[in-house]
């Protein structure tokens, strides 16, 4: 919980409209354990391909039929042994599918998740981003979730940007570099103060 303390700490110093937010859901925060297993961050990246643009439930339920298609685990090897109409049929959207397959390929031809936790997050970013079909979105919901990385900030999150707006009584829309001025005073707790935005927006 350490890191949740220390957010909370830092908000309260820093932005007391966050502070007031993450206090609302503070029982709902809880310390992020690192993933374990071979799969497990390739596993996350495939995850976040598949959630781009959907709600958590749709995204859930395609998920676990990607699962399927690959014979219950989903792996680099498995993904490139799964036929594109499968995979469509899964519910993924052609661009998605040719993604996960481009994304098998390039593990395989050494793209390294694991060794990504020792670069910073734009060396982090720059290498995700040279797979086909993955853009910056996808690489801070990796760095968040997949690499618990505590101090990222997705400024094209939509559910981020909507919260903020509400907190901030931001106009909607408003330029990327507003939202990012914010989340700088977060800094090196952004992620945290992601989960809370979204948490709060769930309310």
């Amino acid at each position: 919980m350490h890191d949740i303390e220390a957010a909370l700490a830092h908000f309260k110093k820093t932005d007391p409209i966050l502070y007031k937010a993450a206090k609302k859901v503070e029982a709902h925060l809880t310390a992020r354990k690192p993933l374990r297993g071979p799969n497990a961050l390739f596993n996350s990246l495939c995850e976040s391909v598949v959630s781009q643009q959907l709600s958590v439930k749709a995204s859930d339920t395609i998920w676990q039929r990607v699962q399927a298609v690959c014979g219950g685990t989903v792996s680099p090897d498995s993904l490139i042994k799964a036929s594109l109409p499968c995979l469509r049929k899964a519910g993924l959207s052609a661009a998605k599918a040719k993604t996960l397959k481009e994304l098998a390929k390039a593990v395989k031809g050494g793209l390294n998740l694991g060794a990504l936790k020792k670069k910073t997050p734009e060396q982090a970013t720059e290498a995700l981003v040279t797979v086909w079909g993955i853009g910056p979105w996808t690489a801070e919901m990796f760095l968040m979730f997949g690499l618990s990385h505590p101090d990222i900030f997705s400024p094209r999150d939509l559910g981020l940007v909507r919260s903020m707006e509400t907190l901030y009584a931001m106009k909607k829309n408003s330029p990327l570099a507003k939202y990012e001025k914010i989340a700088a005073v977060w800094s090196p707790h952004r992620t945290v103060a992601c989960r809370v935005l979204w948490r709060v927006r769930d309310m």
